[in-house]
């Protein structure tokens, strides 16, 4: 009976840790293309700073974080439109700042997250305003071993896009404002460690 009542304590504490939102919030400027078997792409830059909670912590004083979409390739055009086979990957990088004239500058810093977009759906709902989604699974980076197995995968990547002229970067299609979160919040295991468990029964 102690066991149970203490199995209980304990996942009642890691559990409390958790905060209440967190997500990657950024902004990009895509390219997408017009025929079936043509290759999107993006790149952004992760906005975090104090708001919204991020779900591995930045360090925003000292380094710009990126974010950038590669290889998804349409399947379907229309609306919507369907693509397929993608990566994405989040950089931390402290010495060029991104610039969309130079897609490099957004993937030349180390990769501390970076994984597999398997489809994005992208709907226009106007002709310049539309929505996309898809799931990412994280399977690399210096940081994936931060998320415990279970908080790597099934992370829903949600853009709202735009194609009016003036908010899109010459050389791009549309700017997508956008988040990539966790299906539930990352659990915080340095606020609620073994050690400090062991003390509240000492």
């Amino acid at each position: 009976m102690k066991k149970i009542a203490l199995a209980t304590i304990l996942a009642t504490l890691l559990a409390g840790s958790a905060q209440a939102v967190q997500f990657f919030d950024f902004s990009a400027q895509a390219v997408i293309p017009t025929d079936v078997g043509g290759a999107a792409e993006a790149y952004g830059v992760i906005l975090n700073g104090g708001a919204p909670e991020s779900p591995l912590p930045l360090d925003t004083a000292n380094y710009q974080y990126t974010l950038v979409v590669t290889g998804l390739t349409m399947v379907s055009s229309g609306s919507p439109s369907v693509f397929s086979g993608g990566s994405v990957a989040i950089y931390e990088d402290d010495a060029t700042p991104a610039d969309y004239a130079d897609p490099g500058s957004f993937s030349d810093g180390v990769m501390i997250l970076g994984g597999v977009l398997n489809s994005l759906t992208r709907n226009m709902l106007l002709p310049s305003l539309g929505s996309a989604n898809g799931y990412v699974d994280w399977t690399a980076g210096t940081r994936l071993n931060d998320l415990a197995p279970g908080d790597q995968s099934g992370w829903p990547f949600l853009v709202t896009i735009y194609t009016d002229a003036s908010q899109v970067e010459p050389g791009y299609s549309e700017l997508w404002d956008g988040k990539v979160e966790p299906s539930t919040d990352v659990v915080d295991t340095e606020k609620n460690s073994w050690s400090r468990v062991k003390t509240l029964f000492r």
